[in-house]
Order: C-alpha cells, then sequence, then structure tokens
C-alpha cells in the first residue's frame, strides 16, 4: 500500500512539473518580443517597440521582463500599418520604460484565486497633455470602444453603469507589489498654459488581498509611495505661483465598502513633506495683507509673501482620511524657520471647498523686535514734546501684545480658511485683536502719571493708522 502511495504521489508530482514544462515552452514559443509589441500596438492604438524580453521555459515560474519600452503617441491602423517593426520616433514618445516584470503564482490559479507576485514598472517616463478644449491625450484610452455601427449606436438609449461590486469578483485576488520605480510623469495643461512634472515616483501597491466571499477580513491594500512634484515655468493662475516639493505617504487603502459591498476607496495615508520649496502661496499672501496684523507685527509677517524653503524636516506632514471626494485632514504640522503652522479641517475634492482651521505660532526671538517697532509706532503718533513726556511707549507696546502670546510667550494666531483652493477666504478669529489705541486705553491708567492729564489734552495730528485713534477719547475721560 505504502508502494502504491509513493508511485501515485511520484507520478502527480511529475505530471505537475511536466505540466509547467509544456507551459512554459509554450510561452516561450509564443511570447517574443513581437508578440508582445503587437498586442499592445492593436490595444493602445500607438506604436510599440520594445528592445529585449527575458523569456523562458521557466517563465511560468519565474516570470517575465520585458526591457526597453517605447510607446508613441495615438496612431490610426493605416500608421501602425507603415511602421511597424521601426521604432518609435525620439520626437513621437508617449511613454517609455527601462523595464517591465511580470511574475504570478500559478497553484493559486487553481483554487479559483489570482496571485500576482509582481507586476512593476522600472523608470518609466510618461508625457501627458491636454489641449485647451480640456481632452487628454489618453483619452481615447480611457473612453470604451463601441463596436457597434453608428446607426445603432443612436438609437440606443444607454444604461448608467453599475457600480462594481465585490459580488462582481469572480475569484480572490491576492498581489505582492503592484506599481512604478523612479518614474517621470510631464503633464502640460493647455488650459492654464502650464507644465508640472511628476519626478522620482516610486509608488507602490503591496499586499494586496481582496476576497468576496470574506470582506470583512480581507479588503485591504497597503500603498507607500514617494515623489517630487514641481511647477516648469511660473504659475499663470491658482493659489500658488510655483513650487517644487518632495513628499511620502504610508497608509492602506480599503477598496470595497464594507457595509454596500460597492467599489467605495476609503483612503487612509500619513502624508510627509520634508523638503521642498513653494512662492506665491494664496493663504500665506492673505495673512500677510490682513491689515491689523500689519499694524501689530509690521515686517516680521512678510515673510509669508516670499519663497518659502525647507529641508530635512519629517515633522512636516498630515494624517489624511479620503472617501468619496471628501478629504479630512489631521494633525497637520508644517514648520518655517519663522514660524510653526498646525492645521486640520476638510476639503472636498469635487467642488474644492475648503473649511480649515490654520494656528501660526511664531518663533519666541521675535518678541522683543515686535514690541521695539510698537514703541516707535505709538512714539511717532504722539508729536507733542509734552505728551512724550509723559508717556511710557514701552508699556503701552507690551500692553499691546499681551492677548497675541500665549502660555509659553510665543505670538500664537489662529485662522479660519474658506472659500475655495482657487479663491481661498481667510479670517482671523484669535486674538480678537482692535486698534493698538484701544488697548493704550484699557491699561494706560497706571502708564500716564498725573502731570500727564494736562499734556494729554494735546494730541497732534490724528495718530498714523490705527495706532493712537482712541487715545485722544482717552485724554478727554482724564480731563
Amino acid at each position: 500500500m505504502l508502494k502504491k502511495i509513493i508511485i501515485i504521489g511520484a507520478s502527480l508530482i511529475a505530471a505537475f512539473f511536466l505540466f509547467i514544462a509544456i507551459a512554459g515552452i509554450i510561452i516561450m514559443l509564443k511570447v517574443d518580443k513581437g508578440f508582445i509589441a503587437a498586442q499592445m500596438s492593436k490595444t493602445l492604438n500607438r506604436q510599440v517597440s520594445i528592445e529585449n524580453i527575458d523569456v523562458s521555459i521557466f517563465s511560468i515560474v519565474s516570470g517575465i521582463e520585458i526591457k526597453e519600452v517605447a510607446i508613441s503617441n495615438f496612431k490610426t491602423p493605416q500608421q501602425l500599418s507603415s511602421l511597424q517593426g521601426k521604432p518609435v520616433a525620439a520626437n513621437d514618445v508617449f511613454a517609455s520604460m527601462e523595464a517591465l516584470r511580470f511574475k504570478i503564482r500559478f497553484l493559486p490559479l487553481l483554487k479559483r484565486q489570482f496571485d500576482l507576485k509582481e507586476l512593476v514598472l522600472y523608470q518609466p517616463v510618461i508625457n501627458l497633455s491636454r489641449n485647451k478644449w480640456g481632452v487628454l491625450s489618453i483619452d481615447d484610452l480611457l473612453k470604451p470602444k463601441d463596436k457597434k455601427p453608428p446607426q445603432e449606436q443612436k438609437e440606443q438609449v444607454k444604461e448608467p453603469a453599475k457600480p462594481l461590486s465585490a459580488d462582481n469578483l469572480p475569484i480572490a485576488i491576492k498581489v505582492g507589489e503592484v506599481g512604478v520605480k523612479n518614474g517621470t510623469i510631464n503633464y502640460y495643461d493647455g488650459k492654464l498654459g502650464q507644465t508640472f512634472q511628476v519626478y522620482k515616483l516610486d509608488t507602490l501597491a503591496y499586499d494586496i488581498n481582496v476576497d468576496p466571499k470574506d470582506l470583512a477580513n480581507k479588503d485591504e491594500i497597503k500603498l507607500k509611495f514617494g515623489m517630487g512634484l514641481k511647477t516648469v515655468g511660473p504659475m499663470k493662475t491658482g493659489s500658488v505661483q510655483n513650487f517644487d516639493i518632495k513628499m511620502d505617504a504610508v497608509g492602506k487603502l480599503i477598496p470595497f465598502d464594507l457595509k454596500t459591498r460597492l467599489l467605495e476607496p476609503e483612503a487612509i495615508l500619513h502624508l510627509a513633506i520634508p523638503d521642498g520649496e513653494i512662492t506665491g502661496l494664496q493663504i500665506f499672501n492673505s495673512i500677510a495683507t490682513i491689515p491689523i496684523l500689519g499694524d501689530y507685527l509690521g515686517q516680521y509677517i512678510s515673510f509669508l509673501k516670499g519663497k518659502q524653503q525647507w529641508s530635512n524636516a519629517r515633522e512636516n506632514g498630515v494624517d489624511l482620511l479620503y472617501k468619496a471626494g471628501n478629504a479630512k485632514l489631521t494633525n497637520g504640522k508644517f514648520i518655517l524657520k519663522e514660524a510653526k503652522f498646525l492645521f486640520d479641517g476638510a476639503m472636498n475634492t469635487n467642488s474644492k471647498a475648503l473649511d480649515m482651521n490654520l494656528n501660526m505660532i511664531m518663533q519666541k526671538e521675535i518678541n522683543d523686535k515686535v514690541k521695539e517697532g510698537l514703541a516707535k509706532k505709538i512714539d511717532a503718533a504722539i508729536k507733542n514734546p509734552e505728551v512724550k513726556k509723559y508717556t511710557d511707549t514701552n508699556q503701552l507696546a507690551e500692553a499691546a501684545m499681551q492677548p497675541m502670546l500665549n502660555k509659553d510667550n510665543m505670538i500664537d494666531l489662529k485662522f479660519k480658511v474658506g472659500g475655495t483652493t482657487s479663491k481661498t477666504n481667510i479670517s482671523l478669529v484669535h486674538p480678537q485683536l482692535n486698534s493698538l489705541g484701544n488697548i493704550v486705553a484699557k491699561s494706560a491708567g497706571g502708564i500716564l502719571t498725573g502731570a500727564g492729564v494736562k499734556a494729554g489734552k494735546e494730541l497732534l495730528g490724528e495718530g498714523r493708522g490705527k495706532v493712537l485713534d482712541d487715545v485722544h477719547d482717552l485724554f478727554k475721560k482724564k480731563q
């Protein structure tokens, strides 16, 4: 009996390896660079050239690697026919890549499970564009092809596409790694007349595990990506002039909603922005132009209008929860040399609406300089020597600063950000700052001496701006 079991087991193992060998030979004979290029060209409506393909009888186990791939822009069938077998012209490259690796596990297929070990594009370069009418250069790839005659297409009433459900998946899906390594995307927007570039793009979805029969426990895609994103030339419109930032993120994607079982992806990420520079950020410009802050902080708020640069700032980042067009931001932190920014709130990616809270905490080192600047403003507004003789402008300046200082003696300002990403509204919500004259009026009783009462009847001029616009009333009350 034991001998029979051994013989049967050995036969099954031999049959399995024979099947693998036969399948490998078929792949080796059928799958070559000409075959792959022709299939890709037919599917994409683009000329495709492949320098080399690594395939053997063991490829069904070890995988296939395609090297030096170039893909042209859109071509008609007649153009494709005339270009067959020729390399893609350098000035007509839509996309290229150093290599594509594809590895799939065979045994799980027998159990109705799709187990992909690796599908990774190495060093791809993609050139995208959108014309002034809003048509993307890949629109032909995004729109489904309708093979019915035009007459039938007009008569047919198209039903809205049904949302994809987990129940539509015929098998469980398990993927080790899929994504892009060291990629570049060049994008030209004809409506804006602007070019953007994504560089050093490493984006991977890994440990993908989705099983429609066990969605409560297997409905997850782990994510990690890193990239640089920059403008090429100054922005003509929008909420920023130019930028060049590097970011990375880790987290996960939950593809199907557990209750509805429909495809409604939910992303949970921590996004870090450790390096970058940005000029003309609309939110910063709006803060810098709030009149009352200009009165209090003067030149120490103007840094927001310039170029912001930071490097090796691993603290800079935010936690992101995204689903159905709504992004929730928490634990946001952005540290610059002059100030620290804390933020949270929400954004709708469809309407571009913003509802954010922003907290700006400035470096303590500027306190004495701000106080000195306030004292100078107060002193400059008082022209009569007799008034100046009995006025302590340093104490007035110190009193004016008190509402801005937190428990750590740092200037701490809180803002509400609304509007949209293209037209941002921002308002100061804390502290409630009045004119400096009002603050002087509340605290001047212990500052002016008795002899200053008589001199206080003589204010010179209207003051400068809002600095002492209420001091006249103060002296009238003291008369």
